[in-house]
C-alpha cells in the first residue's frame, strides 16, 4: 500500500505526538513540579535549576557568592552545585495536588509515602517554577 498525502500527515502528528511525552511542562503548577521532582531524582540539575523561581535562583547565587567569598576564592561561586551537593535523591512523590491558587501563585500539598509538606509555586514568563526563596532567607 502506497502511503498518501493524508496518512503521512497522521503519522507526521503521532510521531510529534510521542515526541512530547518525556518533555518537561510548565502549564500548571503540579506539571512544573511533577518534572523539576523527575529531573532531580534523575540528576539533570542545570534543568531542574531552569525549574527554580528567578527569585530562587537570585537568592542561591548570592549565597554561593557568600561562600566564595569567605573561603578568600578558594571555593568558586557555583549555586548549582551549592543547592544540589551532598542533598540525597528525593522520595518518590505519590501526590501533588494545589492547595491554593491565585494568578501567578499557587501552593502545592506533596504527598511521599509518611510526609507531606507544601511548595510555593510562581507563574513566571517561561510557565511555573518552584519557589524556595523565602526558605532560602539568613
Amino acid at each position: 500500500m502506497r502511503p498518501t498525502a493524508k496518512m503521512s500527515w497522521w503519522v507526521a502528528l503521532v510521531l510529534v505526538g510521542l515526541g512530547g511525552c518525556n518533555r518537561p511542562r510548565f502549564d500548571t503548577p503540579q506539571d512544573a513540579y511533577v518534572s523539576f521532582h523527575r529531573m532531580v531524582r534523575r540528576d539533570d540539575l542545570r534543568e531542574a535549576w531552569a525549574v527554580l523561581s528567578k527569585p530562587t535562583q537570585d537568592a542561591l547565587m548570592k549565597k554561593a557568592q557568600a561562600v566564595s567569598d569567605a573561603s578568600g576564592g578558594a571555593v568558586k561561586p557555583e549555586p548549582l552545585g551549592l543547592f544540589f551537593a551532598n542533598v540525597p535523591p528525593p522520595e518518590d512523590v505519590t501526590e501533588v495536588s494545589v492547595v491554593k491558587e491565585s494568578g501567578d501563585e499557587a501552593t502545592l500539598d506533596v504527598r511521599s509515602p509518611g510526609r507531606t509538606h507544601e511548595v510555593r509555586m510562581v507563574r513566571e514568563p517561561s510557565g511555573w517554577k518552584v519557589d524556595l526563596s523565602a526558605s532560602l532567607q539568613p
